[in-house]
């Protein structure tokens, strides 16, 4: 102890950013709470001891690790901001047990105290009362939380703000609470195997899990710890968008080389499919015909010019029946010209009758207005004559004349008029007939120029799907030389050289970092020093040693005999010691930003020999003796296990809670929860003293 008693002379901490101070389970809380379990806890160590039976007669038909341990875990994890407190089964046993139940903290960020409320049963919201006992929930729940701001609520986020990197470089995801919570609580079903392996699916924990399982969870970890040079982490920031870019331009590279075969495939059954609809009786050969042959087989190519050729021939008869319809068409321009023209000729010889009638009925009125003259200035004297005008001889010879006139005018009007009906009559009907037979002419052009349309559009149709089929042809050519010479397809050739020049910046920044990472680091030194003394401690003889390494970009734990140790025993102590050296460096660096907080759930169970198990828990309670000796433990550690501890520590006060799993009411929630109980089981439920 001595080498550690030396390390840790001067804590920078003395007490856990994060610890539960106390822990409740509740069957409910109205009208009365009812209390099921209260556990009072500590900073330092707190070891929860499930006792297994020691008779091999025992009956009892629960086993020791059905006694509640990793419930009691999960609950921890839950109310420092988990969203699950059990699997789904475990999840439903309890609901059907509990169904108004809650579970209750009192949690101490960075001296703060707050009361939690988290539910069991079929409650929705958890609440968060700052400055509270559990008690003051009981009258005044506090404030309302959610899964996604419940962290916050209690304060958990903001021990990240401090990070000299908020983000995994790597994949630009956001470090959470939820990842560093993970690493210091992991799995019991991730069996200890590893130092970045946290959790398992099977305990359906809903954690913000990573993109990459390994590199991700070691890039927290060092950012937590303050493990990163500042042009590191720089470094490692140009490092990732290099890589990302790599990651893309491979990607795009995996696209080119497969472009060139799909493309290949879809021109060539485009192709095919063309050629079967042009010659159906070559259907089968068409399907398995190659691309171009050089023996007299029919190959692509050969069926192509075969298209070709019917398409050549539809395409010439089709013209001869365009040339048709303009034959006909100009038949019926030029029918159409000599209607029109004829109806023009009809409505000028009616213009010119019409004219005739005016003229001869303005001549009759001329006459009408000299008789009427006459009769009136009858009686006035002529001033050539000397003589009254009626009497005059010229103007007597005038009115006969025009008396004899008017009778022949008469009869000549009637006539003029009958020969006038006569004519228009035979006029109009001339007209009709002819507007007729222009219409039926126009719709019978009509209907011809939309035959001869479409007539013409099919050769352009035609000649269209013969030039698909040479284009179509020539595309499979092409794409099929560059599936067969990728070398020769420009584009693949440099995405390659895109890729190998990539690559090169990358070996190059990767040398850059290797030069960084070994440059002297008192960090690096102070956690590599703290795991050599644990294990040096832990271990039986001061052969074994402990190394913490940084090689290619990662960290790693290794238990030493001369060369690293493997075993699952050793593997196992590895991350044990690694996660408390983790908490005693996070105590003696200024720049490490870990919460304090660990927990781990019956590693005995992880192939961990009860001599080094012994050993280990000793190394435990001694780290916490020496701390409080030095002004306070800078951590709160929990242990759950079956197997009983050292014999001098069974009976002291690092025993925060014993169960026994072969008497119901000493269960975590006393009772089997494989049988619910009726409301009268819950109402009885014993209060512990």
């Amino acid at each position: 102890m001595s080498t550690l008693e030396e390390l840790t002379a001067t804590p920078f901490k003395t007490t856990p950013d994060v610890w539960v101070q106390r822990l409740v389970i509740l069957s409910k809380l109205v009208p009365q709470p009812v209390i099921v379990r209260d556990v009072k806890l500590k900073p330092g160590l707190n070891i929860v001891w499930a006792e297994e039976p020691e008779s091999d007669t025992d009956t009892s038909d629960i086993a020791g690790h059905s006694a509640g341990k990793t419930s009691f875990c999960r609950l921890l994890r839950y109310v420092l901001g988990e969203r699950t407190f059990a699997n789904k089964g475990n999840m439903v046993a309890i609901k059907k047990s509990f169904p108004n139940g809650y579970v209750a903290a009192e949690i101490c960020v960075r001296g703060s105290v707050s009361a939690v409320l988290r539910p069991l049963g079929d409650n929705r919201n958890s609440y968060v009362r700052k400055g509270a006992t559990i008690e003051d929930l009981f009258v005044d729940k506090g404030e309302a939380a959610y899964q996604d701001n419940y962290p916050e609520k209690l304060g958990l986020d903001a021990l990240l703000h401090d990070l000299a990197s908020s983000t995994v470089v790597r994949t630009n995801e956001t470090i959470k609470w939820g990842h560093l919570l993970a690493w210091c609580t992991r799995d019991q079903e991730a069996r200890f195997q590893n130092v970045y392996d946290w959790r398992s699916p099977r305990s359906e924990s809903e954690w913000p899990a990573f993109r990459f399982p390994k590199a991700d969870p070691l890039f927290v970890m060092r950012v937590t710890l303050g493990l990163f040079l500042p042009d590191e982490l720089k470094a490692e920031e140009t490092l990732a968008e290099q890589m990302k870019l790599l990651e893309k331009t491979e990607a795009e590279l995996e696209r080119a080389r497969r472009e060139p075969d799909f493309w290949r495939q879809h021109y060539d059954s485009k192709l095919r499919l063309q050629l079967k609809g042009f010659l159906p009786s070559d259907t089968g050969e068409i399907e398995k015909a190659p691309v171009a042959s050089d023996d007299v087989t029919f190959d692509l190519k050969r069926f192509v010019g075969k298209a070709k050729y019917l398409i050549d021939e539809q395409v010439a008869a089709t013209q001869g029946e365009v040339s048709k319809t303009q034959a006909q068409l100009d038949a019926v321009n030029e029918e159409l010209a000599d209607g029109r023209t004829e109806l023009d000729q009809l409505r000028v010889l009616f213009n010119v009758g019409e004219k005739a009638v005016a003229e001869i009925s303005a001549g009759l009125k001329d006459n009408e207005v000299v008789r009427e003259r006459i009769a009136k200035d009858g009686n006035r004297v002529c001033h050539y004559g000397d003589v009254l005008i009626g009497e005059c001889s010229y103007v007597k010879n005038r009115q006969q004349i025009l008396k004899g006139s008017e009778v022949k005018e008469v009869h000549a009007l009637e006539q003029m008029e009958a020969a006038r009906t006569a004519a228009r009559t035979k006029l109009t009907a001339q007209h009709s007939a002819l507007v007729t037979k222009i219409r039926q002419l126009e719709a019978k052009r009509t209907e011809i120029t939309k035959e001869q349309n479409r007539l013409s559009g099919a050769v352009r149709d035609l000649q269209s799907k013969s030039s698909a089929l040479d284009a179509d042809l020539a595309e499979v050519v092409s794409w099929k030389s560059r599936v067969e010479a990728p070398e020769k397809y420009e584009k693949l050739k440099a995405t390659v050289e895109a890729i190998a020049k990539m690559k090169g910046a990358i070996d190059t920044q990767l040398v850059d970092l290797n030069v960084l990472l070994a440059k002297h680091d008192k960090n690096r030194e102070l956690l590599n020093s703290l795991f050599s003394a644990a294990a040096k401690k832990v271990l039986p003889t001061t052969a074994y040693d402990g190394r913490v390494e940084f090689a290619d970009r990662e960290l790693s734990f290794q238990i030493t005999h001369g060369g690293a140790m493997t075993g699952e025993a050793m593997e196992t102590l590895a991350v044990l010691l690694a996660d408390i050296s983790c908490l005693i460096y996070n105590s003696l660096s200024k720049d490490s930003l870990l919460p304090g907080f660990l927990l781990h759930d019956s590693p005995r169970e992880a192939d961990l020999g009860l001599r080094l198990y012994h050993s280990y828990i000793r190394f435990a309670a001694l780290l916490d003796e020496h701390f409080k000796k030095n002004g306070g433990c800078p951590f709160q550690y929990i242990l759950t296990t079956t197997t009983s501890p050292p014999k001098n520590l069974s009976n002291g006060n690092l025993i925060a809670l014993r169960l026994d799993a072969s008497k119901e009411n000493e269960l975590l929630f006393r009772r089997n929860l494989s049988r619910p109980p009726d409301s009268e089981q819950l109402e009885m439920l014993p209060t512990p003293q």
